[in-house]
């Protein structure tokens, strides 16, 4: 587990708040509102729990938020749990596996097309990528509280791992001759295996994975955003087991 831990104990913007009182996996410790905004939809909800619902000043609600428009609302609640990786691991899984994503925009947006999709789980690296910040849960949406997580040492390892338990390893590379849609995506596990902004998947991650592949595009366009095209490899994948 990372010494910086798997974050998410700060939830910000009212979507994210209120999947997170629905969900109830997780203890809610307080929600703090501007005055005059208080959201009636957030506030059956935690009374529904027991939340104290505290109404704020401007100035004291932006001394505590940290995501960019968290829309008058924010919650306290208890910090998410990295999981053992073999946890992730079942008959079909679906697993995602970032590969120093950096940027909480990108993050948030990967982890909400990750539940959409169906995903089992989702690796993150302890250094060297985004964790769940409060600039993360607002992008996501309410997403992580329908995701499992695991943080690893390091993804290299993390890969060999799940090889160990019979999961295949496919990374995302522009430059890959694979291409997804034509793999075997009915097969029974599946790690899709995603690389960082800029340079993609590291050396020593693309030497791990099983099969690299692409996502064939139009020439005109070099690349895809990486959460664009995560997202588009997830459905890919998702779509094909659906249809399977």
């Amino acid at each position: 587990m990372s010494e910086r831990g798997l974050g998410g104990a700060q939830v910000e913007g009212r979507r994210a708040v209120v999947e997170l009182l629905r969900a109830r996996r997780r203890e809610v410790h307080e929600i703090w509102c501007l005055r005059q905004m208080v959201d009636s939809d957030i506030a059956d909800l935690a009374s529904s729990l027991g939340v104290r619902v505290r109404e704020v000043s401007e100035g004291t609600f932006k001394s505590r938020a940290a995501s960019l428009q968290p829309q008058g609302v924010l919650a306290m609640t208890e910090p998410l749990h990295s999981l053992p990786l073999e946890d992730l691991v079942g008959d079909n899984a679906l697993l995602l596996v970032l590969d120093r994503v950096q940027d909480p925009q990108n993050l948030g947006a990967i982890l909400r097309s990750a539940a959409a999709a169906g995903v089992d789980g989702v690796v993150l690296p302890e250094r060297r990528g985004a964790l769940v910040t409060p600039a993360v849960t607002k992008v996501a949406s309410g997403a992580i509280e329908y995701l499992r997580f695991v943080v690893v040492p390091g993804i290299p390892a993390a890969l060999a791992s799940l090889q160990r338990l019979s999961v295949w390893t496919v990374g995302l590379a522009a430059e890959a001759e694979a291409e997804l849609a034509k793999c075997n995506l009915l097969t029974e596990s599946w790690a899709l295996v995603v690389g960082a902004e800029g340079d993609g998947l590291s050396r020593l991650t693309r030497q791990r994975c099983d099969l690299l592949t692409k996502i064939p595009m139009a020439p005109s366009v070099a690349s895809l955003n990486v959460s664009a095209a995560t997202a588009v490899a997830l459905f890919t994948i998702a779509g094909a087991r659906h249809e399977g």
